[in-house]
């Protein structure tokens, strides 16, 4: 077995000096350039960034790469799996098979001042994978496999979207542990602009698992996308923090905007029922916000009455905020940040509503394994903190109106609401939890549910519509449609999908 020759260190700027040397200690795990590769004089050596062996390499890292002669970067990729000889010729010769490509993972590539190549994969590698780094010019590649998941937590980027172009130099990357307050600079890489990281979507705002990036002045006019540093340290926490690797800023034609340019989040016009939200407007009930968000794609922080929310809104994207004190005089802090990185700081005040039930379609299987309509049913939950009377209620499709009976439904429980002619049998569909609460009717619907994906009503005696479940594509038999959360909010389409039956109990987020 060939080793990884480490060129003398005298010959390689400072930034590499200790990684090299960490790669060649005796007392780590030594990278293999595969037998039967060209190494040119001098060798090339591999070395990660962070520190570590090539059995437990980090979800998020850099990969430096030094050569003699000078190393082709335009050749340097990383790869899913392991690399075989005949891959290494087919990126020296410039004829990367199809299934070769596949495997790819995304990255950036820049050359430093030493001559040396830095590899960063722009996307988190999966947790216990094997990956390889491959070299065509000169020849040669490195396997590593990836430390498991609970290794080290990973900061997701919350902000700005993937998809945004023209994004402004502000990051977001949020967890699910409580950071403690820092202040810091880095700067993004390929020589990107300076910045502050510090806790929270803004300053004493919400996002207490939260870590932000704020670029200082104008970003470089000649570079971008930008990656952030692979790792943190912050005090007080025993593990390092990796930071999502997708890079942002310095695209279409944004960079060197001022990140204080004016700023135009858009604003909506609210109804009657509604008051203003920052640039969007809720509908204040007694534990929750019903709210509507702008057209402008945004980051929301909102903070106060116990709460510390972060959520990012589409157009026009509908949200529910739960957890305020009914029947009280609340303040909030919203801050709203929009994809170029501008924020906007508002308070909002409000009195909530006294509590009042919330009953919610939860799940509605029209298309079961068994007979239809006998084996049709819609879920039912009470979401608030009161208990609901059933008897006031209507549930509608396109084929018509079912009225429900006298049925009271406690805060936190289900009910089942099935046809007269309903006979549970497990041996052909799920049947209705032990503690849920089954409500029978002459018929659900006109004739029984629609089979296509209809849209699905539940009103009250006035008409008002208190929850809906869309029009989505057919089901196939013994499939249900179900809301991904009992708070998730009608009219965005992330709130619902098909998925395993679970009548009177939690939906599941995936079917097989």
């Amino acid at each position: 077995m060939q080793t990884v020759a480490c060129p003398p260190l005298s010959r390689l700027a400072p930034t590499l000096l200790a990684l090299v040397a960490v790669a060649c200690r005796p007392d780590l795990p030594i990278p293999e350039v595969r037998p039967g590769l060209t190494t040119p004089p001098g060798g090339i050596t591999f070395a990660f960034e962070p520190e570590a062996p090539v059995t437990a390499a980090p979800r998020v890292l850099r990969v430096h790469v030094a050569a003699e002669p000078a190393l082709d970067e335009a050749r340097l990729f990383l790869v899913r799996g392991e690399v075989r000889d005949s891959h290494l010729r087919q990126i020296e010769q410039d004829d990367v098979s199809k299934a070769l490509a596949a495997r790819f993972v995304p990255s950036r590539t820049w050359r430093q001042d030493d001559g040396s190549v830095v590899l960063a994969p722009t996307v988190p590698l999966d947790p216990g994978e094997a990956y390889a780094v491959a070299s065509g010019e000169p020849r040669a590649s490195l396997s590593f496999v990836v430390e498991p998941a609970e290794a080290a937590p990973l900061l997701v980027r919350a902000w700005p979207p993937v998809e945004a172009p023209g994004a402004g130099l502000f990051g977001l990357y949020c967890g699910e542990v409580t950071l403690p307050e820092v202040a810091f600079e880095a700067t993004l890489a390929p020589d990107g602009p300076l910045g502050a990281f510090g806790r929270g979507v803004a300053p004493a705002g919400a996002g207490g698992a939260c870590l932000r990036f704020v670029g200082r002045g104008l970003a470089p006019p000649d570079g971008g996308p930008w990656v952030p540093p692979p790792v943190v340290w912050l005090p007080g926490l025993p593990w390092p923090l990796r930071l999502d690797p997708r890079p942002f800023g310095g695209v279409d034609g944004d960079v060197g905007e001022e990140i204080e340019a004016p700023l135009d989040q858009g604003t909506l016009e609210c109804t009657a029922f509604e008051v203003p939200f920052g640039p969007g407007c809720v509908e204040v009930e007694d534990d929750r916000l019903l709210g509507r968000a702008p057209e402008a794609a945004l980051l929301w922080g909102i903070a106060g009455e116990g709460l510390d929310v972060v959520m990012t809104t589409g157009k026009n994207e509908r949200f529910v905020l739960k957890g305020l004190p009914a029947g009280k005089d609340i303040t909030l802090d919203v801050t709203t940040i929009d994809v170029r990185g501008r924020e906007r700081r508002l308070q909002f005040s409000a009195t909530t509503l006294t509590p009042m039930p919330h009953v919610v379609l939860n799940e509605v299987m029209a298309n079961p394994l068994g007979p239809e309509p006998d084996q049709e049913w819609v879920e039912l939950y009470n979401d608030g903190v009161v208990e609901a009377a059933l008897g006031e209620l209507v549930i509608s499709d396109i084929g018509g109106a079912t009225a429900l009976p006298e049925v009271t439904l406690p805060p936190g429980r289900f009910a089942v609401v099935v046809n007269e002619t309903f006979v549970p049998d497990a041996e052909i569909d799920v049947p209705p939890a032990e503690d849920a609460i089954v409500v029978r009717v002459p018929a659900l619907g006109k004739s029984g549910l629609g089979n296509g994906g209809e849209i699905v009503r539940l009103l009250d005696m006035r008409g008002r519509i208190l929850s809906r479940f869309p029009a989505i594509p057919k089901p196939k038999a013994g499939q249900s449609v179900v809301r991904r959360s009992p708070d998730a909010p009608d009219g965005v389409s992330d709130s619902f999908q098909l998925a395993p039956p679970t009548p009177g109990a939690a939906n599941t987020s995936s079917f097989p």
